[in-house]
């Protein structure tokens, strides 16, 4: 249980309400009111770029591994990849990219090779808009919570990655980035 206390349980209820609601009408602001484009363009994430998180757990934040993250070019998928990752069907997963493409978040760029489109620090651009806000939404209201409840909140924010199991949203994992690399799927500038 989240709280060992019965009577804070609505307020962590709540929180995670606000955080979700708060969540889902930002991407339905950003990307109207197609969930479905919402977890394409999320899984396209997923599976063209690495698992920086784990990176980050084995090395610790320091200078070696900014500089490994700030370089990370990614690599291409495909509506295969995305259909096996998600269990959305083929024909959905094409003309969601497709949308997404016009909306300039993906880009195709031969055959069956996508990727997220990059954007220059600081630029005003969708995607770059949408996380921050995504952003600002989680941190205000687990701020709160950690604020009105840190008994219950701190053994949380400890838990790591691992810890998580089942319930992590892994991006590319070691083995996936070797196979990619193998395959020539790098994404190069």
């Amino acid at each position: 249980m989240i709280t060992t206390d019965p009577r804070t349980m609505n307020l962590v209820a709540l929180g995670m309400a606000k955080v979700t609601y708060g969540a889902l009408q930002i991407l339905r602001r950003h990307l109207g009111n197609d969930l479905e484009l919402a977890l394409i363009g999320f899984a396209v994430v997923m599976r063209t770029r690495r698992d920086l998180f784990q990176i980050v757990e084995k090395h610790g934040l320091n200078d070696d591994t900014i500089a490994e993250i700030s370089s990370e070019q990614g690599f291409y998928t495909s509506i295969n990849e995305i259909h096996r990752y998600t269990g959305i069907n083929r024909a959905t997963v094409r003309r969601k990219l497709d949308r997404l493409q016009t909306l300039n978040i993906v880009e195709k760029i031969e055959g069956d090779k996508w990727h997220l489109v990059d954007f220059s620090h600081g630029e005003k651009a969708r995607p770059a808009i949408m996380l921050r806000d995504l952003l600002q939404n989680y941190m205000a209201i687990t701020n709160k919570l950690e604020s009105l409840l840190p008994e219950e909140m701190h053994p949380i924010m400890g838990t790591t990655l691992e810890e998580l199991g089942s319930l992590e949203a892994k991006a590319l994992l070691d083995d996936e980035v070797a196979s990619k690399i193998t395959r020539k799927l790098e994404v190069k500038h």
